[in-house]
């Protein structure tokens, strides 16, 4: 699923089928046929940063749930964060047919002064967020490809 943002950045959001063979090879644990994974994988790019890892089945219904929200315009709370709290979600304007939203992957943000940043900060950090400016239709569009994902993502082979 792609965010489109408002200054032509985009992020990209994929869930990654549950592999229960992979996940023995890199564990050594075996799974048990009856076994249901918390997380799930995701590979998560704004801009031309690429990350992979694991996000807990229950991040991504509460991701779910907050698109939900905000498509049947009732209160939210205006950040939502998933990821120990290095991706979320802030909600800068909330009109009836119109939101803006900045989506921040924040786990690696520069920080002045360790391991310091050269060049204007505001340019630098542009690179860890996007700003998307969505329709009801582009909510309608973003929840349902969320649930696909996430159902595909746990189908067994």
């Amino acid at each position: 699923m792609i965010f489109n943002g408002i200054n032509n950045q985009k992020v990209e959001f994929r869930l990654i089928p549950f592999d229960a063979h992979e996940f023995e090879f890199l564990t050594g644990i075996k799974v048990e046929e009856d076994y249901e994974p918390h997380d799930v994988g995701f590979n998560l790019i704004i801009g031309n940063r690429d990350m992979f890892a694991s996000i807990l089945i229950s991040d991504v219904i509460k991701i779910v749930d907050w698109f939900e929200n905000l498509l049947y315009n009732k209160v939210v709370d205006s950040q939502l964060s998933v990821y120990h709290g290095q991706l979320c979600f802030d909600l800068l304007k909330n009109d009836f047919n119109k939101k803006i939203i900045r989506i921040i992957n924040d786990g690696s943000i520069p920080i002045p002064g360790i391991g310091g940043y050269s060049g204007d900060l505001q340019e630098i950090l542009k690179m860890y967020f996007v700003e998307c400016e969505m329709s009801k239709n582009e909510l309608e569009t973003i929840i349902i490809d969320l649930k696909n994902e996430l159902y595909h993502s746990l189908a067994r082979k």
